[in-house]
């Protein structure tokens, strides 16, 4: 698969979107008291000798390590906030909050991170009305492993990927809230573009342009789920920024009639070979298809295929294929035949895939990436049943745009944004 899981772990103190940190003033009002938690983690002060007249101020967090549901909070005995900053220790990402109208607590107006460690730098007055630099440091829980949400990305950071590429996020665990999770999946292009996220299922979310990614753009997704409630008893704990790029425009079609090959590059004519598709009673689908994985080798089986697992059936094979091109997740694939190059140009003859001779097959395997476009026409089966069934291989190119956008949990389509540098 294209796909590498995210590890778990998140940066601690990191969360995009965060505003700039600011200090915050308030005017002067009556002190409230306030029940100190239990296990209170108590702050240092900066400097101030206590007079006899005076209490020396104290700033205490709710808990020695707060939860990661519910907005930080600390509070202050024996004096007032005037100021507060709070960032992240490693990064420096702040969390904005507001102190109370009492001057006697500090609330985040955002979730903080899971398992980040975050500073606390504040002025407090004493009940003389003197200044005194605190600081005190907030622990986060980390989010349980049974609650995580955990996914991969395809394509990876660094990738060259053909005009057509989907971007596709695949969740181990299903979303409940959709349009949540979509909102912190950002596109960016160096050409901007019409496109959309499209949920495939409550576990796997595409997006695509409407048209094919300009040749030679850069797209970059940033991927901001850390701290982000995705169902009840469900967060995101990791950010990832997945930047790639957009290579030659590479278009296969493949004509069920004529059982012809053809391979354009930027829109000049690459290769035209003579093919063998799916034989009447397996016919190839029609539609337009990605190329979605290569493999050197794979095994073959009329039994995996579902076709027969009876050795005496006519139509069962066990066999090792060379230069595998998947088109398909269900099992459609472009590969070696050497078996049917009789065939090739002549007659469909194959369970479904599309067969080339050794040289040609291995030639397209090493021109062709993630993202490429394969069109197939002129056969007697549609593509109807695998976009129906949610094959992920089928669905970003075979149903009208308006389809595809309804999909969405955001509200349809989209432009990304500009990408620069």
């Amino acid at each position: 698969m294209f796909a590498a899981l995210c590890a778990a772990g998140r940066r601690a103190g990191a969360r995009r979107g965060f505003v700039a940190a600011a200090a915050v003033a308030v005017a002067g009002l009556a002190l409230s008291a306030c029940t100190s938690p239990s296990a209170p983690v108590r702050a240092t002060s900066g400097s101030a000798t206590p007079s006899s007249r005076t209490v020396t101020p104290t700033l205490v967090a709710a808990a020695a390590v707060l939860p990661f549901d519910v907005p930080a909070k600390f509070v202050v005995h024996g004096g007032k906030l005037v100021t507060v900053t709070v960032t992240g220790h490693l990064h420096h990402t702040p969390l904005p909050g507001q102190v109370g109208a009492d001057q006697a607590s500090w609330v985040s107006t955002s979730l903080p991170v899971p398992g980040a460690t975050y500073d606390v730098a504040a002025t407090v007055t004493d009940t003389a009305g003197a200044a005194h630099p605190m600081r005190l440091t907030l622990r986060i829980a980390a989010v349980p492993r049974s609650q995580q949400l955990l996914y991969g990305v395809t394509p990876l950071d660094g990738w060259t990927v053909g005009v057509n590429a989907p971007v596709v996020i695949r969740f181990l665990r299903p979303v409940q809230d959709r349009a949540t999770v979509e909102g912190a999946l950002i596109v960016t292009s160096t050409t901007p573009v019409t496109g959309s996220w499209h949920w495939i299922n409550s576990s796997e979310v595409h997006f695509r342009p409407m048209d094919p990614w300009p040749a030679h753009s850069m797209v970059d997704v940033a991927v901001n789920l850390a701290g982000v409630r995705a169902g009840a008893g469900l967060w995101g704990t990791s950010d990832q920024n997945i930047a790639f790029t957009v290579g030659d425009a590479h278009v296969t079609t493949v004509d069920g009639v004529k059982d012809t090959f053809t391979v354009t590059d930027n829109g000049k004519v690459w290769a035209v070979w003579p093919t063998s598709l799916g034989r009447p009673q397996f016919a190839t689908r029609s539609g337009s298809y990605v190329v979605l994985a290569k493999l050197p080798t794979v095994r073959m089986t009329s039994c995996n295929a579902s076709i027969t697992c009876d050795k005496s059936n006519v139509n069962f094979y066990d066999l090792t294929v060379d230069w595998d091109v998947r088109l398909t997740w269900s099992g459609t694939f472009i590969h070696s035949a050497p078996w049917s190059v009789k065939a090739q140009g002549v007659d469909n003859v194959s369970h479904g895939c599309i067969n080339l001779s050794p040289a040609r097959a291995q030639s397209y395997f090493t021109f062709a990436r993630y993202g490429d476009l394969v069109t197939v026409s002129g056969t007697s089966r549609t593509s109807a049943d695998l976009v129906a069934g949610g094959d992920p291989g089928m669905d970003d190119w075979n149903v009208p745009w308006a389809t595809y956008t309804a999909a969405s949990a955001g509200g349809g389509q989209i432009t990304t944004g500009s990408l620069t540098g």
